[in-house]
């Protein structure tokens, strides 16, 4: 007979007490997991609709950081992912607020939702702290 199959045998006949766990408490930081935190940068961007030809489309983003030294990566993607516009800014040559413009072409831009996505880093002496902002909005078809 195996040794497991013997242990289970032995444990269900009574012979070998079984250690009961105690029930799981719900941890201690629950509560802090649930507080929300404030992510230091915003992306904001109006739904709209596509334009003839190649036009200009704007965003907004803002940084609120205690320090100068920092990036903001910014990148656009099309309802399939495909990536249809990326930004660098860098504090502080960078302004911590701004309206910024893309381009697209009505005829290579597929409708639907966009996603714009920041990625934070800021540099304070020896430590680096870094958030990740989302926003979505839509492009629809021109009426025609």
């Amino acid at each position: 007979m195996s040794s497991l199959l013997a242990a289970v045998t032995l444990a269900t006949a009574g012979l070998v007490p079984i250690p009961l766990l105690p029930p799981a408490e719900p941890a201690a930081d629950s509560q802090a997991q649930v507080e929300q935190v404030e992510v230091p940068a915003t992306l904001d961007a109006a739904d709209g609709r596509l334009r003839r030809g190649c036009k200009d489309y704007r965003y907004t983003y803002a940084v609120t950081t205690s320090s100068q030294d920092w990036t903001l990566d910014i990148a656009l993607q099309d309802r399939r992912g495909k990536g249809v516009h990326a930004r660098s800014l860098i504090g502080p040559s960078d302004p911590t607020t701004a309206v910024l413009t893309y381009r697209l072409c009505q005829w290579a831009t597929v409708p639907g939702r966009f996603t714009l996505t920041g990625v934070l880093v800021s540099y304070d002496g020896a430590q680096e702290t870094s958030a990740t902002v989302t926003e979505t909005f839509r492009l629809r078809r021109r009426n025609p």
